[in-house]
């Protein structure tokens, strides 16, 4: 597929969970509104205040939809720095251990020859593998013995991080639409977290990959210049 068909692909994705999402919150909207118009002077103050209730929650379903929007255009890396890899390394173990230890998830890490610091804004990657932990936290949540994995090597002259668990994968349809904004697979969520990590790292000089793992599992890959 060419950057110019992966483009619209993903427009066409932002356009459907637009419609979507708007979509169903002004119908019932104007469904809710409507029944209250009719009603008005049938229904006692308890009943009236119910149905005001059900229209605000889908005036702020509309809301947190557009500061979404709003996030993800604003989405900055901030200042980038030279930051010593220790720093960097003993933060995101920090990080990853608790959030694993309470959920009884097994955590392994390895770092191998690597620079001895990176070009980053640290705030900036901190959140990007504070997300890619949590989603492998999601992963293997129904796996018997879960584990995930924190590794750092360096190639092709970058520092590369990975974050690797036992689940289930990647699903082969959904495979191509994980870095598009506002693509979910889960209630409640809208889907930013890999677009935005994407683009924060595409500001630092850096990449973000992902792909399934044999046999089972998911990596995921930030690479960041070095200093």
């Amino acid at each position: 597929m060419t950057e110019t068909e992966q483009l619209i692909e993903d427009l066409e994705q932002i356009f459907s969970v637009f419609r979507h999402i708007f979509g169903n919150t002004v119908n019932s909207l104007k469904i809710t509104l409507d029944v209250l118009i009719r009603n008005y002077h049938t229904f006692d103050d308890s009943t009236t205040q119910e149905f005001l209730y059900r229209a605000l929650e889908q005036v702020d379903r509309q809301h947190e939809f557009l500061n979404a929007m709003r996030t993800y255009a604003r989405s900055d890396v901030g200042k980038i720095e030279e930051t010593p890899l220790i720093v960097l390394w003993n933060d995101l173990l920090v990080s990853a251990r608790s959030r694993l230890n309470e959920r009884k998830i097994r955590l392994s890490h390895d770092i191998q020859a690597v620079p001895r610091s990176v070009l980053i804004n640290l705030t900036s990657v901190r959140k990007i593998m504070e997300h890619l932990v949590d989603n492998a936290i999601d992963a293997v949540n129904n796996t018997e013995f879960p584990e995930i994995q924190l590794s750092a090597f360096t190639h092709s002259g970058s520092l590369v991080i990975q974050v690797s668990d036992n689940g289930e994968g990647i699903p082969p349809e959904i495979r191509s639409k994980v870095f598009t904004p506002f693509f979910t697979t889960r209630e409640g969520h809208f889907g930013l977290g890999l677009s935005i990590s994407r683009k924060t790292l595409s500001q630092m000089d850096g990449r973000l990959e992902l792909s399934n793992r044999l046999p089972a599992g998911t990596e995921a890959r930030i690479w960041l210049k070095t200093a």
